[in-house]
């Protein structure tokens, strides 16, 4: 009988744990970032929203988007710009938990 081989899509995530970073205690003044995606078009209008309260009722300095694009490429390549994008915020939205 032939065997049939199921790849899993699932990346394997990080070769070891590590503790979460604190909870930022205010956001007023802080840089927030804002992840948006192409194949969610709705979070667009939720991101631009959220951007709109945390500047007017959070006292956010400023809102900075995050866009990965098409996300082909190689990991390294794109691990690399989540990266840069995490460096450059003190807080971030990335989704919604739905």
């Amino acid at each position: 009988m032939a065997t049939i081989d199921i790849l899993s899509p699932v990346a394997l995530g990080p070769s070891e744990s590590r503790t979460p970073s604190a909870r930022v205690k205010t956001l007023r003044g802080a840089r927030l970032g804002i992840r948006i995606d192409h194949a969610w078009r709705s979070w667009w209008t939720a991101a631009d929203e959220l951007a709109t309260l945390a500047r007017t009722e959070l006292g956010v300095a400023e809102v900075v988007v995050f866009d990965p694009e098409s996300r082909i490429g190689k990991p390294e390549e794109e691990s690399a710009k989540v990266v840069a994008f995490a460096r450059s915020v003190d807080a971030a939205v990335v989704g919604l938990g739905t």
